[in-house]
């Protein structure tokens, strides 16, 4: 558990070897329980008690929160090595729901116990309030695009968000971001091979703020240009550059929930070496 844990928190396991002896016993101190849910399981709601620093092993899950209207508004996933809700850690109630998209299992913490042994370390706490800070400005990410974006570059940007947050989890990706983009270019995978989405069109609109008709409205144009094809199987990412010119990305960050940003180059950004 101390391994799954500092990957989650430094990206990779091998971010924690500057780790003092102290602070791995810390880490290896910590035990969580293990808890199992199905496909499109309650986890919590809002309002309940927050008692848990939540780090999800397997599956993938989301906070949202019910309108007035009666609509949803999905704030975001949590892939496997990811921290859910981490702007959650100082309330003592929940302040948005969390629901599975798939089956998941997550690892869940003492909050209390874990913001008290790590506030003894000043390496981990130090990390805790990167992470906090990171957290705030990718929340300020989020809510420029979702006032301020068009809806097509909103749907580029978080079609490559998720295929990236995907491949991290199944390990295909590492924090050393530059020099692979360098090599390979933004987001491609080796030998050609394909990205896929598998993700309800229902469930994208709830967190671009789109209607379901919208939605697919997007996707059409977008699969007419050929940057997308689409399935019962989900959303095939077929022509990254494009989606990257669609999005704008610029060298800054997108919106990723623990802290280990993603970075967002534009394609003079990847040809300045």
């Amino acid at each position: 558990m101390a391994r799954a844990l500092i990957q989650a928190l430094f990206g990779n396991a091998e971010f924690g070897s500057s780790l003092s002896n102290q602070e791995r016993l810390l880490m290896s101190s910590l035990h969580p329980q293990m808890l199992e849910f199905g496909r499109n399981t309650v986890v919590f709601r809002e309002g309940e008690p927050a008692d848990h620093f939540l780090l999800v092993e397997k599956g993938i899950c989301f906070t949202h929160r019910h309108l007035e209207d009666g609509s949803r508004q999905i704030i975001d996933f949590y892939f496997p090595r990811e921290v859910v809700a981490l702007g959650e850690l100082s309330k003592a109630y929940h302040i948005a729901g969390l629901m599975t998209l798939s089956e998941t299992v997550l690892a869940a913490y003492d909050k209390d116990e874990i913001t008290q042994e790590f506030s003894s370390s000043p390496e981990l706490s130090h990390l805790f309030i990167n992470m906090i800070s990171e957290a705030q400005a990718n929340l300020t990410e989020r809510l420029v695009g979702l006032t301020r974006y068009c809806a097509r570059q909103r749907m580029a940007h978080f079609l490559l968000e998720v295929d990236f947050r995907q491949r991290r989890a199944d390990g295909t990706e590492t924090r050393d971001f530059f020099g692979k983009l360098k090599q390979a270019g933004l987001f491609e995978r080796p030998g050609g091979s394909r990205s896929q989405i598998r993700m309800p069109q229902v469930m994208i609109a709830d967190s671009l703020g789109l209607s379901i008709v919208h939605v697919n409205r997007i996707l059409r144009q977008l699969r007419e240009e050929g940057c997308i094809a689409t399935s019962g199987q989900g959303i095939d990412l077929l022509d990254m550059q494009a989606l990257k010119e669609i999005a704008g990305w610029t060298v800054e960050k997108c919106s990723l929930p623990t802290g280990a940003s993603i970075p967002v180059l534009s394609t003079a950004a990847l040809n300045s070496g």
